[in-house]
């Protein structure tokens, strides 16, 4: 990978590793799937009901801390191929994020130890 391609790849905020439950709503359908990563700026989900596209719209909602429940609007950007042990994911960037939940999500990634942090 060249010097460009790295560059064109950094994200814009860290992510830390986060393996929770995340209800999607796609579609008008809702179902609970699993969260990968978060960050201020989108997570890492899977969604197993039917495969997403780049540009599909969804609602995501999450438990950052038992008393934090972050409602978004999401927008796929990334569709990343099943390997190994790990299903289809995708990369979501968060659409209308309220700036109390970024600050949540802000916190909570740089609590990160260094063997969590993405």
């Amino acid at each position: 990978m060249t010097a460009v391609q790295k560059d064109l790849h950094r994200r814009r905020v860290p992510r830390r590793t986060f393996d929770n439950p995340v209800g999607v709503l796609v579609r008008g359908t809702y179902t609970i799937e699993r969260a990968f990563q978060v960050g201020e700026g989108g997570m890492m989900i899977c969604y197993k009901p039917h495969p997403l596209a780049i540009g599909d719209h969804l609602v995501a909602s999450f438990f950052l801390s038992p008393l934090s429940t972050v409602i978004v609007r999401g927008i796929v950007r990334n569709v990343i191929p099943a390997e190994g042990n790990l299903p289809i994911r995708y990369g979501i960037e968060f659409a209308n994020l309220e700036f109390q939940y970024k600050r949540e999500i802000r916190n909570f990634v740089a609590s990160a130890t260094q063997t969590e942090a993405v």
